[in-house]
């Protein structure tokens, strides 16, 4: 698949793609304006979706402006996450960033991700904690 398209295939589309990395994300990586939950998934390729809050971002322009950088990003990195469903949510200050700030952190976010494959921690151990 080229790294440079963005088809229906690789977006998480139904509410039940979301469940399951909600759920059971085994990878997480973040910032204070940026969370990535990542599960495998037995496709074989990347699957993304986004969820950008109004409560984040008020404006209609600030959250596509987000939505495009970071699908432009997980276009970049979609390779390389070989068969992860991944959930972004941005979080406040996420508006804040200019574009360059912006992507740069989801590129890094996305290196982080892929470099360990449980992300941080599991989400059950810290609700143990």
């Amino acid at each position: 698949m080229s790294d440079l398209i963005f088809p229906r295939q690789v977006r998480l589309l139904t509410p039940g793609d979301y469940r399951r990395v909600f759920d059971r994300a085994d990878a997480k990586a973040q910032t204070k304006q940026i969370l990535i939950l990542a599960r495998p998934n037995e496709l074989g390729f990347a699957r993304m979706g986004l969820v950008v809050a109004k409560k984040h971002a008020k404006r209609a322009v600030d959250r596509n402006e987000i939505k495009r950088i970071v699908r432009e990003s997980f276009r970049h990195h979609q390779s390389e996450l070989e068969n992860l469903d991944c959930v972004i949510l941005s979080r406040g200050g996420a508006k804040d960033l200019d574009k360059t700030e912006l992507r740069r952190m989801v590129d890094q976010l996305w290196t982080r991700l892929r470099q360990k494959p449980n992300g941080n921690r599991s989400r059950s151990k810290q609700r143990k904690a």
